[in-house]
């Protein structure tokens, strides 16, 4: 079948301009379906799929890129507040519903990824307003192996409204990590639309409280709903459209899992596959648009249990190695907030770094900055929310000084300095990585705010390389050590990167 496709822009209630668009069928719709894109995403070509199938088959399909994103105006890609989003598509989509030829249809909303995310809070602006809604691979929930500690949402809190545009979350490549098909998925890369640039800060803990705050209130979910997702998906995690599902207060609700697809159901995957997503989509479309009674409650259906082999796979994809785990107990030391010259000037890949971090950089004068940060080399969490890449520590330990000075009298209790405490009350060793590659195992007996510490029981470890004649083979490095019995001080910014409880 046939469709009509148009393009249109429109004025949000704070004047900014916002592309729209629309796929219609030459004949009279049978139902309406709303679009709402997800993250960096845009609706005139990659969504131009979705549009074109549900038109094809008889549905009114319309479309609009949320501010800053696609043909919109707009910081690219920036999220100030994420209740402006769901205002702009809840006003449109109004808007549309209330002209003469439609107002008689039924009203279904659509989205993918964060789109779920702003179809569930567009839903819950108005419950009785909207007959249904599809949702693929919906962004709705943390995972529990992402969740961030409340403490690290406060300390980024603390500094996104000085630095809120800046580019300093890093990322995986979310397109390798969500199209399946190499062949779509370097047609994506190509869509400039795109946003493919690392998330800015404002906007990823935006993303993250929404996600917390729609975890919160799943039980208010009431309209028919469709949830999709692919089972081998490591930008959502599957387990979040399980929680809808079960949580969920809808009499009618649908769950699809799909055995080895990824987060790209529609538009990442081969052909078949995406003939099979849509299949779906239409055909609980189809249900819905019609005479059928929507009180009436939906059997779950479910693709066959994954084998074990992909279970396994699916372990491995989600979980840090043990390396990225010590990672998340190392706290980190340095003047100023320089990086030690070995991992500033790197050029090896820098690490995948998420949004539950335990790096913190003190000064010898003040606490400049804390942050946390851990290793994570799953998904992006969306996260992403999970998170400060190391080339921004220096810009950043020069920009905050005012909100940190009150954690200075916490520190002791609560910060990097709880570690130094911990190991003077319960008699704990600490090890102490120095810049001249030597390791101090030993006891604390005092210490004080800028990590100068008086030592005891001292190990002290390093590695040499013995020489060599001229002409012989290179010697094997040789672990040595000793011990140090009387206190010694250890003035650590001067000396130390690295202290691990």
């Amino acid at each position: 079948m046939d469709v009509a496709y148009h393009e249109e822009y429109v004025k949000n209630s704070r004047g900014v301009q916002l592309f729209t668009c629309r796929w219609l069928p030459f004949s009279s719709p049978k139902a309406l379906v709303f679009l709402c894109h997800g993250y960096g995403m845009e609706c005139s070509n990659f969504m131009k799929g979705v549009g074109t199938k549900l038109a094809s088959h008889g549905y009114a399909v319309f479309g609009i890129d949320h501010e800053g994103h696609g043909r919109s105006m707009g910081a690219r890609c920036y999220i100030k507040r994420f209740d402006n989003i769901v205002n702009d598509c809840s006003d449109h989509f109004k808007s549309i519903c209330a002209q003469e030829e439609y107002r008689e249809k039924k009203r279904f909303l659509y989205g993918e990824s964060m789109g779920g995310a702003v179809a569930l809070l567009t839903h819950k602006k108005d419950p009785s307003f909207w007959h249904g809604a599809i949702l693929v691979a919906p962004m709705c929930k943390i995972s529990e192996k992402l969740k961030p500690h409340p403490v690290v949402i406060s300390l980024l809190t603390t500094v996104e409204d000085v630095i809120p545009k800046w580019k300093i979350v890093p990322t995986k490549d979310i397109i390798d990590s969500a199209f399946k098909d190499p062949i779509k998925r370097e047609e994506i890369r190509s869509n400039k639309l795109i946003y493919q640039q690392k998330p800015r800060l404002k906007t990823a803990l935006e993303m993250l409280r929404t996600s917390m705050n729609l975890e919160d209130s799943l039980n208010e979910v009431t309209l028919p709903f469709f949830v999709l997702h692919g089972e081998a998906d490591i930008v959502t995690d599957p387990e979040v459209s399980r929680a809808l599902y079960e949580q969920a207060s809808s009499s009618d609700k649908t769950i699809k899992l799909y055995q080895g697809m990824w987060h790209g159901l529609t538009a990442g995957e081969p052909d078949d596959n995406i003939e099979i997503v849509f299949s779906d989509i239409i055909s609980w479309l189809d249900r819905h648009a019609g005479d059928y009674d929507s009180t009436l409650s939906m059997k779950s259906i479910k693709h066959s249990t994954p084998s074990p082999m992909h279970n396994a796979l699916k372990l491995e994809q989600n979980h840090a190695p043990e390396s990225a785990q010590l990672m998340q107990e190392e706290v980190f030391c340095t003047w100023r907030g320089l990086l030690p010259k070995t991992l500033a000037r790197s050029k090896t890949p820098t690490p995948h770094w998420c949004i539950n971090p335990k790096v913190v950089v003190l000064s010898r004068l003040c606490l400049e900055l804390v942050i946390l940060v851990g290793y994570e080399t799953g998904s992006i969490f969306d996260v992403m929310m999970e998170h400060f890449l190391l080339d921004g520590l220096n810009r950043i330990s020069q920009w905050i000084r005012m909100p940190l000075g009150r954690m200075r009298r916490r520190s002791s209790n609560t910060g990097p300095l709880s570690v130094l405490m911990m190991s003077v009350k319960n008699n704990t060793q600490v090890l102490i990585n120095c810049r001249n590659n030597k390791k101090l195992l030993g006891h604390v007996r005092a210490f004080d705010r800028h990590c100068n510490m008086v030592l005891e029981n001292v190990r002290e470890m390093w590695t040499e390389v013995p020489k060599t004649g001229k002409g012989k083979k290179k010697a094997l490095p040789v672990n040595k050590d000793r011990f140090i019995s009387e206190p010694w001080e250890l003035v650590c910014l001067a000396c130390a990167q690295w202290i691990v409880a």
